[in-house]
């Protein structure tokens, strides 16, 4: 007695080939997460010492951008070069183009009003103003000198302790990238927070120091950096 015997479908190759295609896609997505640089848009060339005017300029920018932040009741911290700043000088580095704040809010607040309201307030201010949907990240530059500053806005978004730049794509699309290179403990922003130097005045910083340095710059936080060529 012939028994039937089915033909093989090839079922089996198939699954093997999509398995190797998506391990292909998630590692040139790890390897994109890992080699990316981010892109957060300056139209100003780095300078060994930015000149006296312009430094002037960029501290009344800082100024403008802090009162608004201030009348929304918004926690926020200096952050990146301009934490550097204020840890090693008391004010903006000389040769720093830009200004950086991070604004701390709860994960359940209205991103979209939050950043269209910021905007409305700070045009007010005489301040030119862009947001960087992929980023997420408000850019203000002043009508003198062009002077920037940059305002991000972070929130524990997973209730985990950790807090995420909760607007633009970048950190939900290079998510492991965000991760590696950005994400750091909410610990370090809870207030009440110490304030340091900066700009004639005393402003909030992070807890620990250079604690929330070693996490944005894990490779070379202990290096002053400069322009090329500086």
């Amino acid at each position: 007695k012939q028994w039937y015997q089915p033909q093989s479908t090839g079922s089996s190759g198939i699954n093997a080939e999509y398995g190797a295609l998506l391990a292909f896609i998630f590692l040139m997505y790890a390897w994109i997460c890992i080699r990316w640089k981010g892109w957060y848009g300056t139209e100003l060339e780095p300078r060994c010492v930015v000149p006296p005017q312009e430094m002037e300029d960029m501290r009344d920018l800082g100024r403008k951008a802090r009162s608004v932040l201030d009348k929304h009741g918004l926690t926020y911290v200096l952050g990146f070069g301009s934490l550097w700043g204020a840890l090693r000088i008391g004010d903006i580095l000389p040769w720093d183009i830009d200004i950086d704040l991070l604004v701390m809010v709860d994960r359940g607040e209205n991103m979209n009003r939050l950043v269209s309201e910021l905007q409305k307030d700070l045009i007010d201010q005489g301040i030119e103003v862009h947001y960087r949907d992929w980023i997420g990240i408000i850019q203000c530059y002043s009508a003198k000198y062009h002077s920037q500053l940059d305002i991000s806005i972070w929130c524990d978004y997973y209730g985990t302790g950790t807090m995420h730049r909760c607007t633009g794509m970048e950190p939900w699309v290079l998510w492991l990238h965000h991760r590696r290179k950005y994400a750091f403990p909410a610990r370090l922003v809870a207030p009440p927070l110490p304030t340091l130097p900066f700009i004639n005045g005393s402003w909030p910083v992070p807890h620990g120091g250079i604690e929330l340095q070693k996490v944005h710059y894990p490779d070379d936080w202990w290096i002053v950096s400069k322009p090329r060529g500086c």
